[in-house]
């Protein structure tokens, strides 16, 4: 039996909390915990270093004992890794008996330096994605820290939402998940600082490795040679994909940072159908899923953008 707000739900119960003190994190998110402790659910800790700090200075030791801690920025690497850990890691403790698994989680944003678009899809992918395991997910947000359109977005992607004095409420503003990951998640891609060192209209996915690798061999610095070879194959599905889903013409840019490397692929379609496209494997056989979740494993960051000129995959390797 499942216990707390998640009892009587099935599958996934996805809730945000918005605090603005650190006292009110730890009134949010120390029920929470306990609670499961004390129901003897499996209860999973996500959270950045200051907030992970914050909970264990206020927890009895045993209590502590009882959580499973996983540092955030391990887990929050890349938002198809972190979905592939945690279904993996679910799957696990489910066979294992659980009626319920509790996870608290800081989801990367700009608060903490961290680009938003790839973790907003990701937060409403969650819906559909984790809602085979009978998961109660708490994401925490500092809205000291956390800007206006992020929080919005939080709103828009969770479907309950936990309060400090202990409630936990229907959220009347969020929004079907898939709705929002076809189109009002899809941004403009974000301009590069800088003319682009290398663009090709039309290139072959050979073409687009040749160009990559000769930027690299120039020097100014690059990321070691295995984030090299990830984004390689990246750059390759992206253009081949271009060539066989998208629409002409297709236009390859890359940039040189020092030691991080961005580039786009963009053609004149509307992107991928599938809208947890890159998040999750692709169902059956689908090469062209399969090659866009596998960059979404491989790169630093893979962002979707649509603007009035098509779609286009940006890709960067490297910090």
């Amino acid at each position: 039996m499942r216990s707390g707000a998640a009892a009587g739900h099935t599958g996934y119960f996805h809730e945000a909390a918005f605090y603005g003190s650190d006292e009110e994190f730890l009134a949010i998110v120390l029920p929470f915990l306990r609670e499961g402790v004390v129901a003897g659910e499996p209860s999973v800790v996500t959270l950045g270093e200051v907030n992970a700090g914050l909970l264990r200075s206020a927890l009895a030791p045993a209590e502590a004992a009882a959580l499973r801690f996983v540092p955030g920025d391990l887990q929050y690497a890349r938002p198809a890794r972190a979905i592939r850990a945690y279904r993996s890691m679910f799957g696990e403790v489910v066979q294992e008996g659980a009626q319920q698994i509790r996870v608290v989680g800081d989801v990367p944003h700009p608060g903490f330096g961290v680009a938003w678009d790839e973790w907003a899809r990701y937060e409403a992918a969650v819906n559909h994605t984790y809602d085979p395991f009978p998961v109660w997910g708490l994401c925490p947000y500092d809205v000291r820290t956390a800007p206006a359109d992020v929080l919005a977005d939080v709103r828009r992607t969770h479907p309950h939402v936990a309060t400090a004095d202990g409630g936990h409420l229907a959220n009347p503003e969020f929004a079907d998940p898939v709705a929002l990951l076809r189109d009002e998640l899809m941004m403009p891609c974000p301009a590069e600082p800088g003319s682009p060192q290398v663009e090709l209209h039309g290139p072959t996915p050979a073409e687009a490795r040749r160009a990559l690798r000769a930027l690299v061999a120039r020097g100014n610095g690059a990321p070691d040679d295995s984030a090299v070879e990830d984004l390689l194959v990246a750059v390759s599905e992206a253009v081949d994909n271009a060539w066989s889903h998208g629409l002409p013409p297709v236009r390859l840019r890359l940039w040189h940072h020092g030691r991080r490397l961005v580039a786009t692929v963009t053609d004149r379609g509307r992107g991928p159908r599938d809208p947890y496209a890159g998040l999750l494997p692709a169902a059956g056989s689908a090469t062209a899923g399969l090659g866009l979740w596998m960059s979404h494993q491989m790169c630093d960051s893979v962002t979707h953008h649509r603007d009035p000129d098509g779609f286009t995959l940006r890709m960067a390797a490297g910090r």
